[in-house]
């Protein structure tokens, strides 16, 4: 008689969650496979699939094609829930704040700082399964990967670890270069993070933890963005961020982003 193998199955529940801005919200939820390819390149069964509308002209158009996209699962209006957001993290409006390099770069004000971090705060805020696997809406994973399910594992079996990401734009020797140690499967690394892309314990995160501004954040450019927010909570406490070696995604960069080319 033969032997049976059967798949393990991932025992944590999964969100993967994405979010559309007024100027690509269109290419995300009208072109045809888009999104679906978002999901299914990462290979894993989502138990959640949630979409953050952030920032458009007309929320009620975006959230009617929302609606029409049948793989999602969730779909927040960021607008919607903003004061709850605030006060559960202990935030303000007025704590978005440009910094002097903001002048470099076009449409950007306390405004874009704002909503640059609403759309992965609500997110965070909207997820009630154990991980969360959060993506700008212009970032791309154009060949399939199976790692969450071992970025999972890493996560547990290092708790000092509070994030998982893949490699950015397949940039390994930079990855590399900013890691400490390396194994089969992740670089490891005692600071970094972009919210380009990244996978956490919703429960680590889900807490008023993004007042702490470091001076030596200011690589992150622009103003108090959530990425220098969270980059300065993981180094304060000694957290660090894993970069799975094996698989990468593309950052599109669209015109409404203006989001750091170097995480």
């Amino acid at each position: 008689m033969p032997f049976l193998f059967f798949k393990k199955k991932c025992p944590f529940s999964v969100t993967f969650a994405t979010t559309c801005y007024e100027k690509d919200w269109e290419s995300l939820l009208l072109e045809q496979n888009t999104l679906d390819q978002m999901i299914s390149n990462h290979e894993h069964s989502f138990m959640k699939k949630m979409l953050v509308i952030n920032n458009v002209k007309e929320p009620s158009k975006v959230l009617k094609a929302a609606k029409e996209k049948k793989i999602l699962t969730d779909i927040v209006v960021a607008k919607e829930i903003e004061n709850e957001i605030l006060e559960f993290f202990k935030l303000n409006k007025n704590d978005f704040k440009t910094t002097q390099d903001a002048k470099n770069y076009d449409g950007v004000d306390d405004s874009w700082i704002y909503y640059n971090a609403l759309a992965p705060l609500a997110a965070i805020f909207s997820c009630q399964t154990d991980y969360l696997l959060y993506t700008t809406g212009d970032v791309r994973v154009e060949k399939p990967v199976k790692w969450i399910e071992k970025a999972i594992e890493y996560l547990n079996r290092y708790p000092n670890c509070k994030v998982a990401n893949l490699l950015w734009n397949n940039r390994k020797k930079e990855a590399q270069k900013q890691s400490y140690k390396r194994d089969r499967n992740f670089f490891f690394a005692k600071e970094g993070f972009s919210d380009q892309m990244f996978l956490i314990k919703t429960n680590d995160f889900k807490q008023p933890v993004y007042q702490e501004i470091r001076a030596d954040a200011d690589h992150f450019p622009r103003g108090d963005v959530f990425e220098k927010r969270v980059f300065s909570y993981l180094k304060n406490h000694g957290f660090e961020r894993i970069v799975f070696r094996k698989g990468f995604y593309e950052h599109k960069d669209t015109p409404c982003r203006h989001l750091t080319k170097h995480p």
